[in-house]
């Protein structure tokens, strides 16, 4: 994994009034903790984080003045409508100490049983891996070409990086290749029944049997 450094920008005022006065100038609010140090309170260009995170970067070197700090992005909070960054957390990390962090899984190739009009399901998109910082991936690549019709692959079936292992359920599925759902028919013109409307007021036959024989 390799380790990018970040620029950053002490901060002192806090609360939504001030989170929203940082967000317009650009920056994103954040906070940096761990390793029973002191919590550090800073800002990050907003361009700057969302390029390094699209690039699949976790492992960062916080740079605030003369201050250099080691670091995993912890956590990452959207807007309501999940598009906009609004806040960041990262946890101080040791070379020499073991984290664990969530790693995207990038599929490779494309499967043989799409070609048979199979399905592809991917339900597990990241995978939780402890490892030294320097040994953990940027994601974990997946060749699913041999994929056939029905089959499936679970997080027992893979290899972890190396010097790392798989932190989660070794039964989750990671990819399948599914049936095709099968639709269901419509039934026919002549098996539907026509139902007419009982018009209210409208007496029925009987009704006006009984209303003759009164006259």
């Amino acid at each position: 994994m390799d380790q990018i450094s970040l620029n950053a920008d002490p901060r002192s005022a806090f609360g939504s009034r001030a989170a929203r006065s940082i967000r317009a100038r650009g920056r994103i609010p954040a906070n940096l903790y761990g390793h029973e140090e002191g919590n550090l309170h800073f800002s990050l260009d907003a361009k700057a984080f969302s390029k390094f995170l699209e690039a699949g970067h976790r492992l960062v070197t916080i740079r605030l003045g003369e201050q250099e700090e080691s670091s995993v992005v912890k956590e990452v909070q959207y807007d309501p409508l999940g598009t906009t960054l609004i806040h960041v957390d990262f946890t101080r990390v040791r070379l020499d100490e073991k984290i664990e962090v969530e790693v995207p899984i990038e599929p490779i190739g494309v499967p043989k049983g799409a070609a048979g009009g199979g399905v592809l399901e991917f339900p597990l998109k990241e995978v939780r891996i402890t490892g030294f910082p320097q040994d953990l991936p940027e994601k974990y690549e997946l060749n699913i070409e041999t994929l056939e019709l029905g089959q499936s692959i679970r997080l027992k079936d893979l290899s972890p990086p190396p010097n790392c292992s798989f932190t989660e359920d070794p039964e989750l599925v990671v990819a399948a290749i599914a049936h095709p759902r099968e639709e269901v028919a419509a039934p026919a013109a002549d098996e539907e029944q026509a139902v007419q409307p009982e018009v209210i007021g409208k007496k029925k036959p009987e009704e006006e049997g009984e209303s003759e024989a009164k006259k």
